[in-house]
């Protein structure tokens, strides 16, 4: 990887830093009123610690990230600080993703030993390994203040993947084929008529949804999006409140809250477990 690559990827990660401080500050300037979920006390200082949060945890699985939902009123220079820290998230996604990050040990190096830095002005101490899903997420904002805000759990949240029948061979043969099963899925896949497909199923973690309502004169505006960060709220000056908003429980129901559809096109049976892969019906 050429020194030019790093030395991109490294100012793409200043910029960042340097958004994320001046966010930080400006946020925990601020004497608007603020919600965040839980029973003990919060402060905006606690606040200011999720959104910069850009490292892992100790034994954190990096398909997961630090997610807490709430509402944070703001003024229009705090709107405008979210927006630029919003924009240099998005420009050292792009740039991590050219030089494809994820799949570089040199450069993700370099990068650690710069976060070491960012980790001291951030007060944190030993936190040195980039989470790079926490530094691309976006901080929602709301440039107009919502009449309220209803949060609730969604956890029926699944990808779906169409597999041909060669994909999915050619998937079964990356695996050990010695075992059983994988050769019983093998012979399964080679009894698929031509143009047959399979539907990768993936379920996702459970998200807190807000679904935002804006009361106008002549209409109604929603506009429901999931939220892993506070949500950032322009409030009038005049009359600085918060939306009105209900209180979920802070953990996600365990059983899932959506009832099955009758006419589900996809048998639940999986027809390649190791694949998750299950045949379309009718």
């Amino acid at each position: 990887m050429s020194s030019s690559s790093a030395t991109e990827l490294v100012e793409s990660l200043n910029q960042l830093n340097r958004e994320l401080l001046s966010f930080s500050a400006l946020l925990q300037l601020s004497k608007l009123p603020f919600w965040l979920p839980g029973a003990t006390a919060k402060t905006l200082q606690q606040a200011a610690e999720l959104y910069t949060d850009i490292w892992y945890r100790d034994g954190q699985d990096g398909r997961t990230t630090i997610s807490q939902h709430g509402m944070i009123g703001a003024t229009p220079e705090l709107i405008k600080a979210t927006q630029r820290l919003n924009h240099a998230k998005s420009v050292f996604q792009t740039v991590a993703t050219h030089y494809r990050l994820s799949e570089s040990a040199e450069l993700q190096h370099e990068l650690h030993k710069r976060s070491e830095t960012i980790a001291g002005l951030l007060h944190r101490q030993g936190a040195s390994r980039i989470h790079l899903k926490q530094c691309y997420r976006q901080i929602p904002v709301f440039e107009t203040c919502p009449t309220k805000i209803g949060f609730s759990w969604y956890t029926s949240g699944r990808s779906i993947r169409k597999l041909t029948a060669r994909e999915a061979e050619e998937k079964l043969l990356k695996m050990d084929t010695s075992q059983t099963h994988i050769q019983m899925q093998l012979q399964a896949v080679g009894q698929l008529r031509p143009g047959d497909m399979l539907a990768q199923i993936q379920k996702q973690v459970p998200v807190m949804r807000a679904n935002p309502v804006w009361k106008q004169k002549d209409s109604t505006l929603r506009k429901a999006q999931n939220t892993s960060l506070p949500i950032i709220i322009a409030l009038n000056s005049d009359n600085p409140c918060l939306p009105a908003y209900n209180e979920p429980p802070l953990n996600p129901p365990e059983a899932r809250s959506r009832v099955e559809r009758s006419d589900l096109k996809i048998d639940p049976q999986p027809f390649l477990p190791s694949l998750r892969a299950h045949r379309y019906l009718g």
